[in-house]
C-alpha cells in the first residue's frame, strides 16, 4: 500500500512539473506573440512556476515523508487550484473584445494558445485536488510509520490527574524473539 501511494505521488508530482513547464512555454510564446502585454498573455508563465514549485515538493514529499514537506504539499496543492482559477479568469480575458462603452462580445478569431492554455490550467485544477488528496494519504502513512517507530521499551499510562505511570515492556529472551 505504501509503495502505490507513494508511486502515485511521484507520478502526480511529475504530472504537476510536466503541466507547469508546459504552462510557462504557452506564457511565454503568448508573451512574445502579442503587441501588448495583457494578463492573459502572461498568466500561464506565473501560473505555471506555481505549478512546477508543487511538482518538486511532491517530489520531496514522497522521498523524506516529513510532516513539514507534506503540509508544504498540501499548502501548494491548494494555493496551485487558486493560482489555476485565477489564470482561468484572466485567460478567459483574452477571448473577449472590450468596447469603450463597457460592452464585451466574443473574438471571432479565438487564439488557439489561449484555448490550450485554459484547458492546462483546468487539468491543474484536478490534479491538485488529487494531490491533496494523495498528500493526506502520506500523512497518514507517516504517521502509522512513525508511531511503529516509537514502540520502543516503555511507554507511559495517565491513570488520573496526577497519576502518571511509567509501563515497560519485559525484554523478550534470544528463544522468544526468534520464536516471533
Amino acid at each position: 500500500m505504501l509503495r502505490a501511494v507513494l508511486t502515485a505521488v511521484y507520478i502526480i508530482s511529475g504530472v504537476h512539473i510536466f503541466l507547469g513547464i508546459l504552462s510557462v512555454c504557452l506564457g511565454v510564446v503568448s508573451s512574445i506573440r502579442s503587441e501588448v502585454w495583457l494578463a492573459h498573455s502572461v498568466s500561464p508563465i506565473w501560473s505555471g512556476g506555481f505549478f512546477i514549485i508543487t511538482g518538486i515538493i511532491g517530489i520531496l514529499c514522497a522521498k523524506r515523508k516529513s510532516s513539514y514537506v507534506i503540509m508544504s504539499f498540501i499548502a501548494l496543492s491548494v494555493v496551485s487550484i487558486v493560482t489555476a482559477v485565477v489564470s482561468i479568469q484572466l485567460l478567459r480575458l483574452g477571448l473577449v473584445n472590450h468596447t469603450t462603452d463597457g460592452h464585451t462580445f466574443q473574438k471571432e478569431n479565438k487564439d488557439i494558445l489561449i484555448l490550450i492554455a485554459l484547458a492546462v490550467a483546468g487539468t491543474e485544477c484536478l490534479v491538485c485536488i488529487l494531490s491533496s488528496i494523495l498528500s493526506c494519504r502520506v500523512a497518514k502513512i507517516a504517521k502509522e510509520e512513525m508511531f511503529k517507530q516509537r514502540e520502543g521499551m516503555f511507554y507511559v499510562k495517565v491513570l488520573g490527574q496526577k497519576d502518571i505511570v511509567v509501563v515497560t515492556k519485559p525484554l523478550l529472551t534470544r528463544d522468544e524473539n526468534t520464536a516471533l
